[in-house]
């Protein structure tokens, strides 16, 4: 019996499915049987459509996600801006002052200041920013200050959720000047320099802003815990200061009296005057100093064009954080009544 010696033939994956080979719409073309197994344009239309619904699903989530984060690093920045005022206490046994600014009215030894550096440049030391301090010269007026120090930026001043050190710089701009009771003062130079998304807290409304020696901005008369002070005077240059608030001052607790604040600046008016001035220039309140209170309510969201230019506010959705003069950091809502918010800021607790 002979055995056939035939090469069996290679058997290709077509082979295998040559009951479809033989369907009478396949024919003799093996990739007309091969279109059988693609996409229809409906179906990948419907894909689309789908993964579409998905990203439209997730983006939302992804940007609470890069908001909470934000939140956070905003909590953080106060928190040590709020700490470095505390260190400054612990070592001069004292609060620094917002800025050193006469009272009107008062004697001539105590008649001078007005344009020195506010109380940023002070707690530079105690932020790690040894060599931003050495550059500023405190006894001297603000527009003598060298350039490296009035532009510096620093980030921990910075909210992320409204900038980056990129915006951080207002130029000297000419306008016109609006005093605190609201009116114009006339065309004056406003110095530029680093900004801020942080301020001091000067108090509330009490002694209103009418152009009298009472008012709130003038020295001495602020209800907060960083308020402008009236220097003590040598040959018209100040050489310290003479309303001094230690934490003995503050009748209502250090717990219940807030020391920094998140500084309401409108949607579209970063690093501009006058609602985002110089950080650094004594002479501009509202630049690094704030009020809250009856008649000053905290901003509802930054679009909010309501309050006056010396409020607080937050870009953050639904509150406005504060650090408090014990050192933590409290997120307030912004619809708190002004009352309540008076009792935060008004060291006093009337």
């Amino acid at each position: 019996m002979r055995i056939s010696s035939s090469k069996p033939r290679n058997v290709s994956f077509l082979d295998l499915r040559s009951d479809n080979l033989h369907e009478p719409e396949c024919g003799r073309s093996p990739l007309a049987c091969l279109k059988r197994f693609g996409f229809t344009l409906v179906e990948l239309l419907v894909v689309i459509a789908i993964i579409g619904v998905l990203i439209g699903l997730l983006l939302p989530a992804v940007m609470q996600s890069r908001e909470a984060a934000r939140k956070v690093q905003c909590q953080n920045n106060l928190r040590q801006i709020g700490l470095a005022t505390i260190l400054f206490e612990d070592t001069h046994g004292l609060y620094p002052p917002a800025r050193i600014f006469p009272r009107q009215g008062d004697p001539v030894d105590l008649a001078c200041g007005g344009n020195q550096p506010s109380w940023f440049a002070r707690v530079l030391p105690f932020l790690e920013q040894d060599t931003a301090s050495r550059q500023w010269d405190l006894l001297k007026p603000y527009s003598e200050q060298l350039p490296e120090a009035t532009y510096n930026v620093v980030t921990t001043f910075l909210c992320p959720s409204r900038r980056d050190a990129s915006n951080a710089r207002v130029p000297d701009t000419e306008e016109v000047l609006t005093l605190p009771c609201g009116c114009s003062g006339g065309l004056i130079q406003v110095r530029g320099g680093a900004v801020s998304d942080y301020a001091g807290n000067h108090g509330d409304f009490t002694g209103g802003s009418t152009g009298s020696p009472q008012d709130y901005w003038q020295g001495g008369n602020g209800t907060g815990v960083l308020i402008s002070s009236r220097g003590l005077c040598k040959l018209g240059v100040p050489q310290g200061w003479i309303d001094k608030i230690r934490p003995k001052d503050i009748v209502d607790g250090l717990s219940n009296t807030a020391l920094t604040g998140e500084m309401h600046v409108p949607i579209g008016r970063l690093s501009q005057a006058p609602e985002n001035g110089a950080m650094y220039n004594g002479e501009d309140l509202v630049a690094f100093a704030r009020i809250g209170g009856p008649g000053i309510p905290i901003a509802r969201d930054p679009r909010d064009t309501t309050i006056p230019i010396r409020g607080f506010g937050s870009w953050h959705p639904g509150v406005c954080h504060f650090t408090f003069a014990d050192g933590s950091t409290k997120a307030l809502s912004n619809q708190l009544d002004t009352v309540t918010l008076g009792q935060f800021t008004n060291r006093a607790n009337p």
